[in-house]
This record gives C-alpha cells, structure tokens and sequence, in this order.
C-alpha cells in the first residue's frame, strides 16, 4: 500500500526525531518562548545585590551601595536584553538548522554505513570486494 503514513514508517527514528526537532527549532514562537526562559534565568541571576561588596572594588568599577548584577552589565550594555534575546533567538534557529542538516545526512550516513558493512563481510570472508573505487 502506497500511503504517505506507509512511506513514513520508512524512515528511521533518528531520522525523524532530527527532522522534528528541526522543525521544532526553526519555529519562530519557539525560538521566542526560548528566548523569553532564558532572560527569566538571566534576570533572576542578574538580580543579585552585589552593592554590599562595593567598598572592595575598583572606585573605576562604579559599583553602587544599591547596585546589582544586572546595574553593572545593563551601565555596561544598554542593549544587553535585546541582545540576549536576539543572540538566543539565533543559537535556537542554528539548532533548528543543524538538526535538519543531520537529518538530511541520515539516509547517506545509512548509505555509507552499508556499503562499510559490505567490505568488512567480504573481508571477513577472505574475499576482496569489488566496489565502485576499483574502476
């Protein structure tokens, strides 16, 4: 039966699950939802008051009584939460187009596999193979 579903079982797990994380990853809202965790992660850290230790640093530093983490690298880099985002939102997207790239090498992967699989046989049977490389 020539079904697409049919077709699809053809496909070798590994295969599928790089083509769906490929999807998945290339997803505009997903890279987002990525994107807005990780500020979440980043401002929970950043929102560590490091102005108590002023006193230790370098007058040059600026670091305030009422200073935290983020003060320091947002005086540092106005754009740092944009850049965040955007620097996330493009490693998600990279990942998203790597996995498709390993997925579209599966199928020669399997193909190179084989062929190996074929001269180790014959070498294991005492024979020399003939392979396209002795033309």
């Amino acid at each position: 039966m020539a079904t697409p579903a049919m077709a699809r079982e053809r496909i070798p797990a590994a295969q599928r699950s790089a083509e769906g994380m490929a999807r998945t990853l290339s997803d505009p809202e997903v890279q987002d939802g990525v994107a807005a965790i990780m500020g979440d992660l980043a401002n929970a850290l950043l929102d560590t008051r490091v102005g108590p230790l002023a006193r230790y640093t370098d007058p040059q530093d600026d670091v305030r009584p009422d200073d935290t983490l983020g003060a320091l690298v947002r005086r540092d880099d106005p754009g740092f939460d944009r850049n965040l985002r955007d620097q996330t939102r493009g490693a998600v997207a990279t990942a998203g187009t790597m996995a498709g790239d390993v997925a579209a090498m599966s199928g020669e992967m399997n193909a190179t596999l084989e062929r190996l699989r074929r001269v180790l046989k014959s070498t294991g049977n005492g024979k020399k193979s003939r392979s396209s490389y002795d033309n």
